[in-house]
């Protein structure tokens, strides 16, 4: 019911039951108009009516219950286990007990609707509004949550300890909501899915999982059930249900089958409705070794000397969702030891590390990575980890601490690894300042594994063989060795099966069979490309050249392209034509 049909429904009921003279109720609404806000406002401040006699009228009119005074003791203090104090005092709604038609739940408005349907989402049963005026429903919220507060410090904490947390498959509820969210998060694990996404269409509910960096869609629901399904969301990540005009983020801690799973939330609202979109980062299995990111033995050995040098600038780069904060993490596990302080700054801190300070970005305070950073130098650091450098500020206290000592840590949004450098540049950074500390940079994208269960050998075409960038089939030999040292070093780490290929190529495509819910690919590997700050390329950045032209000098000093690291992961089995080229694409014109 819109503010304004509310406002005339109550004048006309007080002037027909004879509370408020028609006079006075037309100076009320004039000044309503004039003024704005809600009538009842207008009426509880100009002392026309008494606050309990209003909300009788109104409730004996609407057919509902009203008393005056609520007792505490006979509430029964389950029902608001999953209500936020916050929530309970911003729309002044408690509920009181069960009945055969439902949960009464006291309410000071009862044309708050949104705060009532709310509530019976977060309980999973129907509710009974009953008019209670406004300062008693405060001063009953304040009492018992004041009394569960107490309870709780006598019995159990109720902390947010991993260990403490119900595992969802214990968990019995009856309410179809809260089992139909449940279940999302089941069938995610289940999965492996990484993201949530909750989308209201026109008619219906569309939920879908990405899975290996792919979305899929999963369940649907009528359109009727969207705004149950974000509230019992919200109530777990601890947002504001009310709010349903702004975006929201928050966190969820789980409990899956033994996994403990933390999941990041966000809401926006669209056309259509309130969209939510939930990230599972599963803690046990999140940081890997940098052995098993997939590097071929070349850039292996590239990637585990640059993370042991004393200091400079090491910078990742790629898409979001290229597993760039995976690659970090892995880095500063391999040098995290007691002689060594490492400190991070994310945005947002995706996993604790036992040994290594993490800190949190949070622009309303102004801790920015570049306020961040600028302090960790006066912590005696020895690495430092910034999530991203986005802009000149941040750039150049990082490029101080590299040239002062220490071993900086980064990412940097650019398509492949030389255009770093120049991206750099265009910050209006000095080209010298970035030769001296850029020590070397790292491009990446994740491809889809191949199901090993089901993937089957079959005979490429030429074509086929020509857009991965394999010019001849019989045989295939990668670029010829390096000419740099630098890029040496790692080539003579590679074994002879791994520089030549057979005679004849045959290559595995996707099937798709139950092990791997009919993809066809079952987890992720990443495809790499190295610019390691030779002598050369130095020069050519303190001439202010192009990426093109350092692309060029890298290529030919040893460089694999992410291209050609994707077709070597082809040619072994582990991903197919296809996988590559989508996450290459990019590379298609440069290459030539």
């Amino acid at each position: 019911m819109a503010q304004q049909s509310r406002d005339t429904f109550i004048g006309e009921i007080l002037v027909e039951k004879g509370v408020v003279e028609a006079e006075q109720m037309n100076e009320l609404l004039a000044e309503r108009a004039e003024k704005g806000g809600a009538l009842v406002e207008h009426l509880l401040q100009s002392d026309v009516i008494e606050e309990n006699k209003l909300w009788s009228v109104v409730a004996d009119e609407m057919d509902l219950g009203f008393i005056e005074k609520i007792v505490v003791g006979e509430i029964e203090t389950a029902l608001i286990d999953n209500i936020p104090i916050s929530f309970a005092k911003s729309n002044r709604v408690l509920p009181l007990d069960e009945t055969p038609e439902g949960i009464r739940v006291a309410c000071a408005n009862p044309f708050e609707f949104g705060a009532l349907d709310a509530v019976q989402a977060i309980i999973g049963r129907p509710v009974v509004p009953v008019v209670v005026p406004g300062d008693a429903i405060l001063d009953a919220i304040n009492e018992v949550y004041d009394r569960q507060s107490g309870d709780d410090e006598l019995g159990e904490s109720k902390g947010a300890e991993e260990e403490e947390l119900t595992d969802l498959i214990d968990v019995e509820d009856e309410a179809p909501i809260i089992r139909w969210v449940n279940s999302l998060f089941f069938e995610a694990v289940k999965r492996r899915a990484s993201d949530i996404h909750i989308e209201a269409m026109e008619r219906e509910v569309v939920v879908r999982y990405r899975v290996d960096g792919v979305l899929h869609e999963a369940k649907r629901a009528q359109k009727a059930f969207i705004s149950s399904i974000i509230s019992r969301v919200k109530i777990l990540a601890k947002l504001n249900i009310a709010e349903k005009r702004l975006p929201q983020d928050g966190r969820i801690a789980l409990k899956i089958a033994g996994k403990s799973i933390d999941v990041r939330v966000s809401t926006i609202p669209t056309s259509q409705g309130e969209r939510v979109v939930m990230r599972l980062l599963d803690k046990q299995s999140v940081l890997h070794d940098v052995s098993d990111l997939g590097f071929w033995p070349d850039h292996y050995h590239l990637f585990h000397g640059l993370i042991r040098r004393p200091h400079g600038i090491i910078l990742v780069t790629g898409p979001t969702g290229s597993g760039k904060t995976t690659t970090l993490y892995a880095g500063l596990q391999q040098i995290n030891q007691p002689d060594k302080n490492i400190l991070t700054i994310e945005d947002p801190v995706e996993y604790d590390i036992e040994g290594i300070s993490q800190v949190h970005v949070q622009a309303k305070i102004d801790l920015t990575f570049s306020a961040g950073l600028r302090a960790f130098l006066r912590q005696d650091p020895d690495v430092i980890m910034v999530g991203e450098i986005r802009d000149r500020e941040t750039a150049e206290i990082a490029i101080h601490a590299s040239l002062t000592g220490h071993l900086v840590l980064s990412t940097i949004h650019t398509n492949d690894a030389p255009g770093a450098l120049t991206r750099l540049v265009e910050m209006e950074i000095e080209p010298f300042l970035v030769s001296s500390s850029i020590i070397g940079i790292q491009a990446q994208r994740l491809v889809r594994v191949l199901c090993p269960h089901c993937k089957e050998l079959y005979e490429p075409s030429r074509d086929q063989l020509v857009e991965l960038g394999i010019t001849a089939a019989d045989p295939y030999q990668p670029p010829p060795a390096p000419s740099s040292t630098v890029y040496r070093a790692g080539w003579s780490k590679l074994k002879p099966i791994d520089r030549l290929q057979p005679q004849s190529i045959s290559l595995f495509r996707a099937v798709g069979c139950d092990e791997c819910m009919g993809t066809g690919y079952h987890g992720r590997t990443g495809v790499y490309e190295m610019v390691m700050i030779t002598d050369e390329i130095r020069n050519n950045v303190l001439r202010n050249a192009d990426s093109n032209t350092i692309k060029r000098l890298a290529r030919q000093e040893g460089m694999v392209s992410l291209r050609e690291d994707g077709a070597r992961k082809v040619l072994t089995g582990e991903t197919t034509i296809e996988e590559v080229l989508r996450v290459t694409h990019e590379e298609a014109g440069a290459e030539g």
